[in-house]
């Protein structure tokens, strides 16, 4: 497993905040801080892996917000490209930043608990690559359940558009999601394109992430 100095830790945490501090602004920017802030789910921002396994993506304390950093660097790079082949977007940058900050924010757990607890069975670790449960203690929710929950927790506003890249970034890996991304119907058809950017990025950051793994 990767490890981190606590110092590189807080260094991604301070880079987080100011990242939040240069996008937004007005009464999100303040309740955003204060749901990242230290007494409430920041230091679950700094240590959370990004997944359970090793053989799926930055299963390592702290792998959280390299996971979010990179998918912020490549929807930037993805809505570039897409303007350079023609695509015409309708999204502003701070929809596109929210949503690659928040995409995964059930991850997170809650106030005190974080998502992702240690394996203590060495033998689901050897054979499955298993390096962190779910920590029980929090009552069962989707991630994207989890994620939209905590952001109404904390009275952050998000927009129609921002909804949709959030609840979509899984694309069709994501069951729930054939509903809007499996239908014929030009009545339904998704009149958004942020969605679309954001299931590129994620899926590229970790595609490229798995590259690391400590098999």
């Amino acid at each position: 497993m990767k490890l981190k100095t606590e110092q590189e830790l807080q260094a991604n945490y301070d880079r987080f905040i100011a990242v939040i501090k240069k996008y937004f602004k007005g009464e999100r920017l303040e309740k955003l801080l204060h749901m990242y802030s230290e007494e409430e789910l920041g230091s679950n921002l700094a240590v959370s892996p990004a997944s359970g396994s090793k053989h799926y993506h930055n299963a390592y304390f702290g792998g959280y917000i390299d996971h979010i950093f990179n998918v912020t660097k490549n929807a930037l790079k993805m809505r570039d490209l897409f303007i350079a082949q023609g695509g015409e977007i309708d999204f502003t940058e701070e929809e596109l930043v929210f949503s690659c900050l928040h995409h995964d924010l059930g991850k997170l757990g809650i106030k005190g608990e974080v998502h992702y607890l240690p394996n203590q069975e060495e033998w689901s670790q050897k054979k499955y690559g298993t390096l962190f449960v779910r920590n029980e203690k929090i009552p069962y929710m989707t991630l994207t359940d989890r994620t939209f929950f905590t952001l109404n927790h904390y009275g952050i506003q998000y927009n129609e558009k921002e909804y949709f890249a959030i609840k979509l970034t899984d694309g069709m890996y994501d069951e729930d999601n054939q509903k809007y991304l499996a239908g014929h119907d030009l009545k339904k058809q998704l009149v958004y394109k942020l969605q679309f950017i954001m299931h590129w990025a994620d899926h590229m950051s970790t595609i490229i992430e798995r590259q690391d793994n400590v098999i």
